[in-house]
């Protein structure tokens, strides 16, 4: 339970119920894919987009405070939990939309399944992804990509749902993303994301295929897949490898509490099994603090947080 508990009036709750799965004092750490994290007042989880837009509308007329998560990796929640509500999209199950002239992805459609829907239907330019946890939603607003490709490459354009309520059309420009950065508006929800893919030929398809399984063979034997984690830690500084900085360091295998700096790649931190979110906080500062002391590069967090933390290395 958060310091600060927010008690949800019954109308609320059943209005919400209305819409979507709703739970009460809802572990966070079963969310995240650093298997970290507090508790939620309340998680809720919408049908569809259609019930977001309207459970979004209740809470904004009755103030209650909320925050969205999305399949919850790159992404750092506190010990001590978030008051309010946290929006969950996420579905193993809701499906990519194919039309003429375009492709709609719901901020709740898995990457995986986001990849697999668009090759069998004979699209392209989606190999990026692969092995990259999480949703769609959350892959837009951190522009979410690997040296193949970013979602900005793909991406013609967003469907954000305001702080006001309205739902606006957000078309992708160089001016508007940068790395590891859509620039969302503050406030601004991700319904989805209109995209733009080559068409590839039947021999073609097979091909991407066998290529995705070897990227996902080559992430399992470079990166540290077998525990919990955010995937890459930090962002690459202009001309600099961040894994390489942090290695200079001698910062390998390093470790505070349960949250370890991986032995396999050094942009990881790693929960080796009791780790907190203090631990894997304290962990990033002291690797910032490191960095800079040697480097004088300060490393910025590809990971974000969500509640409060201290401020103490």
């Amino acid at each position: 339970m958060s310091n600060n508990f927010y008690e949800m009036p019954a109308d609320l709750q059943k209005e919400l119920q209305s819409h979507g799965r709703l739970f009460k004092n809802f572990p966070l750490k079963d969310v995240t894919t650093f298997k970290t994290g507090g508790t939620a007042d309340y998680l809720f989880e919408p049908i569809d987009e259609d019930s977001l837009i309207k459970a979004f509308a209740v809470l904004k007329e009755v103030n209650c405070p909320y925050h969205i998560i999305g399949g919850g990796s790159n992404l750092l929640v506190s010990d001590k939990g978030l008051s309010g509500i946290v929006i969950r999209l996420y579905s193993d199950t809701e499906s990519v939309c194919f039309d003429e002239g375009f492709i709609y992805a719901s901020a709740n459609v898995s990457k995986e399944r986001f990849i697999q829907e668009t090759i069998d239907h004979g699209y392209g330019g989606v190999e990026f992804m692969a092995g990259i946890p999480g949703a769609i939603g959350g892959g837009i607003f951190m522009n979410a990509g690997t040296f193949m490709g970013s979602f900005s490459d793909i991406l013609k354009s967003i469907k954000l749902l305001t702080q006001e309520g309205d739902i606006i059309e957000r078309e992708i420009t160089s001016s508007l993303c940068s790395y590891r950065d859509m620039n969302i508006p503050k406030g601004a929800v991700i319904l989805g994301g209109y995209f733009s893919l080559p068409k590839i030929s039947s021999h073609e398809i097979e091909t991407l295929k066998k290529e995705i399984e070897k990227i996902i063979q080559e992430r399992w034997k470079k990166h540290p897949m077998e525990y919990p984690s955010a995937g890459s830690v930090f962002k690459n500084p202009e001309g600099f490898s961040s894994w390489k900085l942090i290695d200079d360091c001698g910062l390998k295998g390093f470790s505070i509490g349960g949250a370890k700096v991986s032995e396999k790649h050094t942009n990881f931190i790693i929960n080796t099994g009791n780790a907190t979110s203090e631990d894997i906080y304290r962990l990033i500062k002291k690797i910032q603090q490191c960095v800079m002391e040697k480097h004088s590069i300060a490393l910025e967090t590809e990971v974000k947080f969500m509640g409060d933390f201290s401020s103490d290395v």
